[in-house]
């Protein structure tokens, strides 16, 4: 995805990628003089503010081929607090031909004020073989959701917390549960869409390391009523 968008930034075409212009070729084989990867140093467990800086200098020096550049930092969760910092002045007031790309697992690792200079595109889990565990737990869950009292929501809830469910694993438990609900739509329109609701907020909670407990609270407290 990060390949496309930075390709539809230069492409000669546009908006779209065209894909056979010098600037897509040259952006998917990874020699576009105009676009710039910041990525950990072999030696480095964090982007540090010395790469930051370089960038945030590189930035005023005008493209070479095309009439934007790209920044792509990756994984930019990374970046420690001074090179956030760092950043912060060039991503509110860059000049208008540079765009800038924060690739991250995990948004709530960015500062607040990085974040609220960003526009946040959230991406579904690459897709892979659905644990049947994780897929029995959907659809126990999808039924206590649609039909289950206050006490049985509550009780399945606690055993799922007992379990020690990672935050990205609740991520895909609410994806999957999404999916199980969906054929109740047509049946129960309203209280279905209102779940399907919660799930989505509650998914978008997750990139923020939100604890098991509090999420699996805020589904219960946060069911709509029959």
């Amino acid at each position: 995805f990060a390949r496309r968008l930075t390709a539809a930034y230069l492409c000669e075409h546009g908006p779209l990628p065209c894909g056979a212009c010098r600037h897509c070729k040259k952006a998917a084989a990874d020699i576009h003089p105009d676009v710039s990867l910041i990525s950990l140093l072999e030696d480095k467990r964090e982007i540090v503010v010395g790469q930051a800086r370089a960038l945030r200098s590189d930035v005023f020096v005008q493209p070479n081929e095309a009439e934007r550049k790209v920044y792509l930092i990756d994984p930019a969760d990374t970046m420690n607090d001074e090179s956030q910092n760092a950043l912060l002045k060039v991503l509110e007031d860059g000049p208008d031909y540079a765009a800038f790309l924060l690739l991250c697992a995990n948004a709530g690792q960015l500062l607040s004020t990085i974040r609220s200079r960003c526009e946040t595109l959230t991406l579904p889990p690459e897709e892979e073989a659905v644990d049947p565990v994780l897929a029995q737990r959907a659809e126990e869950l999808a039924k206590q959701l649609l039909d289950g009292d206050e006490t049985s929501l509550w009780s399945f809830l606690c055993a799922l917390e007992r379990e020690k469910w990672k935050t990205r694993e609740l991520q895909s438990l609410f994806l999957l549960t999404e999916e199980a609900l969906r054929p109740f739509l047509h049946a129960h329109p309203r209280r279905c869409a209102e779940l399907l609701k919660l799930l989505r907020s509650l998914e978008d909670a997750c990139v923020f390391n939100v604890g098991a407990g509090h999420l699996l609270g805020a589904l219960c407290t946060g069911r709509p009523l029959p």
